[in-house]
């Protein structure tokens, strides 16, 4: 009866996609566009790149144009069921973005530290996944 009950626990999880694995339909690995629009200093700026996903992390290379900062972004994080948290960062200037994902689709609000070129941004971003 112990092991008919594991066994059906099992195939629960399998077919609702509990566990460490995550679904191919639910992956983040792409190209992806990002556009942030600042409410601290009423700019916008957009990155274009390939994002991988392995497990809970992600990571990739942005070009960016609208920014003062860089030219090229590297992005790293994690997503946790539709929660995102990724660390961008503009030659030196860490950027820490917030949000949530549908895997083609994501937006949220971003934070940068005061100082350097970033100089204490903040506002909001959205991505889509081409």
């Amino acid at each position: 009866m112990k092991s008919i009950r594991l066994l059906c626990i099992a195939v629960l999880c399998l077919t609702a996609g509990c566990g460490g694995g995550t679904p191919s339909s639910k992956n983040m690995t792409g190209h992806w566009t990002v556009t942030a629009t600042s409410t601290a200093f009423g700019a916008s700026g957009t990155g274009t790149g390939n994002l991988t996903q392995t497990g809970t992390s992600v990571s990739g290379t942005l070009t960016v144009t609208g920014t003062p900062c860089a030219t090229t972004a590297t992005l790293s994080g994690t997503v946790a069921g539709t929660s995102l948290t990724l660390s961008l960062n503009e030659n030196g200037q860490s950027v820490t973005l917030t949000g949530t994902a549908s895997f083609t689709s994501a937006s949220g609000t971003y934070t940068a530290p005061a100082g350097g070129c970033t100089n204490g941004d903040s506002g909001t971003w959205t991505a889509t996944k081409d």
